[in-house]
């Protein structure tokens, strides 16, 4: 039985795939909360508005022009997956996803603004993906980890639960960055925390070598952008129903 068989699970175990697009699945292991997340449970639970801060991320609902003028819906990415999929799992109170960006940002920059983007936001789940641009400067990655650790303060402090999530797999650029020290002092960072780890570096690594998705190619097919945050999108909600759900985490 090959490890796909035996160590996936289905994307938040909801609903099959549609016929022709990818499974979203990953080894549990790597979709597993570990944590449990109690300022969101308490949010949901009062079934009352409950805001997702996604950090460092591109912005929900993007347009890219055409010539002459026009205007097209640009790719959807994963915060849209997110708050679709937890909507129907939480259709009680409203759950809104809302994203906050600064691009080329390390983890110690963002450090500065992020009380004040907590204390806008007000979130009950601060998202935090962070590392690819560290990596690509080559920063200290001991002090990466100390970033992360005061910035999950920050979110705590701030009434918030905190999942990091680690950056991108891409076989393309692996050559010239190496991002797998960050994506491990990311899982260090969030243990030490008592905060779930969404080990995206991995799971991307573990698509590209069951051939789930193809990274390497020059041209990949139309929909794969796409589906790739669909899946991303859809694991990550099915950690949050984890993390949530204190009685199946006290269980294993």
């Amino acid at each position: 039985m090959s490890f796909v068989a035996s160590a996936l699970v289905l994307a938040s175990g909801f609903s099959a795939q549609a016929e022709g697009t990818p499974v979203c699945a990953a080894p549990s292991e790597l979709t597993r909360a570990g944590f449990t997340l109690p300022r969101l449970a308490k949010s949901l639970a009062a079934k009352k508005p409950t805001t997702v801060l996604v950090l460092n991320s591109s912005s929900l609902a993007k347009k890219s022009a055409l010539k002459g003028g026009a205007e097209k819906d640009a790719p959807r990415t994963f915060p849209s997956f997110l708050e679709e999929t937890l909507r129907t799992r939480y259709p009680d109170g409203g759950v809104v996803v809302t994203t906050h960006n600064e691009p080329r940002a390390t983890a110690e920059a963002i450090l500065a603004d992020l009380p004040g983007v907590l204390a806008q936001a007000r979130p009950a789940l601060v998202i935090w993906q962070t590392g690819t641009y560290d990596a690509i400067l080559g920063a200290d990655t001991s002090a990466f980890s100390d970033a992360v650790n005061t910035g999950i303060g920050f979110i705590h402090d701030a009434g918030a639960d905190a999942i990091v999530v680690s950056p991108q797999f891409s076989p393309r650029t692996a050559i010239a960055i190496d991002v797998a020290p960050y994506a491990n002092a990311l899982a260090w960072a969030a243990r030490s925390s008592g905060i779930p780890f969404f080990d995206r570096y991995d799971i991307m690594q573990f698509w590209a070598s069951e051939g789930i998705f193809d990274f390497d190619t020059a041209r990949p097919s139309p929909s794969q952008f796409e589906d790739v945050h669909r899946c991303i999108g859809r694991l990550l909600v099915g950690m949050i129903v984890d993390g949530v759900d204190t009685r199946a985490l006290g269980s294993r």
